[in-house]
């Protein structure tokens, strides 16, 4: 069995205000079998960050990564790197030099590159040693790694926050590292899709429903609750994310809950004959537009 350990607040330092969160469903999902159905989401009285307790050890992280499911993460879509590229060039004045934290292979690295970026990477997984980009590859955690102060226009953080240990000392990192004027690309699941009632009874609710039937007959599914993972130590969403930015020192300049993503799936959907998964991405299209889409994706400037 993994091993656990209590955690407080990242926000607030505070340990003593939670209330849980999905507890009797959490505890029994394929994902926490590892550690004893014991990790529970729970939520901070005081400010609203969202995060595990007990979360995780670190020193038993590595045994809860598929790496092969990182190395062909939807932030590599071509779709989705324009896009990115897009919300970049908006709102940063000048783009030349990009850090990538949690950067798996590098395949947006080495899209940037070709564009002529001067690129770098961090990386802690397998995935580190084979790299695609062309440039300096800094191996570890973030939380143990330092980079020069003032060394890139923009540092892109996607769908890597959940994973961190401790999401504020990073982002002070992130800070320090960026040059006057540069930008924070972050993306990170969007929690409160996850806790709302009529999706879950909608959607998720029949999923889980089915994938509870097929395990009493022995059989494997690839049914995951949207949002949770067992190496999700924390649960963001808008307002915990921007007290985060702000604590740190940013200030957001674009926020948003839709993309080219979903509308890509309900396309390819539909030209497979899958008309559930396109009702489903439809579904998650139409949430975004009103702040309630399965990802957040946040500029924000130093």
């Amino acid at each position: 069995m993994l091993r656990t350990t209590e955690a407080t607040c990242n926000l607030c330092g505070t340990s003593t205000a939670e209330r849980v969160l999905a507890d009797q469903l959490i505890r029994t999902l394929p994902e926490n079998l590892a550690f004893g159905g014991r990790l529970r989401i729970v939520e901070c009285r005081r400010c609203g960050l969202r995060y595990l307790n007990p979360t995780p050890d670190v020193r038993d992280l590595h045994h809860v990564y598929n790496y092969d499911v990182y190395e062909d993460s939807t932030n590599n879509n071509p779709v989705l790197m324009q896009h990115f590229f897009a919300k970049l060039t908006e709102h940063s004045g000048r783009l030349e030099s990009v850090v990538e934290i949690g950067c798996g292979t590098g395949d947006f690295l080495a899209w940037l590159q070709l564009k002529g970026l001067k690129v770098s990477g961090v990386e802690f997984a397998d995935s580190a040693s084979r790299v695609k980009f062309d440039g300096p590859l800094h191996v570890g955690r973030m939380e143990d790694i330092t980079l020069p102060d003032a060394s890139f226009d923009a540092v892109l953080l996607l769908n890597v926050i959940e994973h961190l240990s401790d999401p504020l000392m990073v982002l002070h990192k992130i800070k320090r590292m960026l040059k006057p004027g540069g930008v924070l690309l972050l993306r990170h699941p969007n929690s409160d899709l996850f806790f709302f009632r009529p999706y879950w009874l909608l959607v998720e609710g029949p999923k889980y429903l089915l994938h509870r039937h097929l395990a009493r007959q022995g059989k494997k599914t690839k049914f995951t609750i949207v949002g949770f993972q067992n190496q999700h130590l924390f649960y963001f969403h808008r307002k915990a994310i921007t007290k985060l930015l702000r604590k740190s020192g940013f200030t957001v300049a674009d926020f948003s809950t839709s993309d080219p993503y979903n509308r890509l799936r309900i396309s390819k959907s539909l030209r497979n004959g899958h008309l559930l998964e396109a009702g489903i991405a439809a579904t998650r299209h139409l949430l975004g537009t009103v702040g309630l889409g399965p990802e957040c994706l946040i500029v924000a400037k130093a």
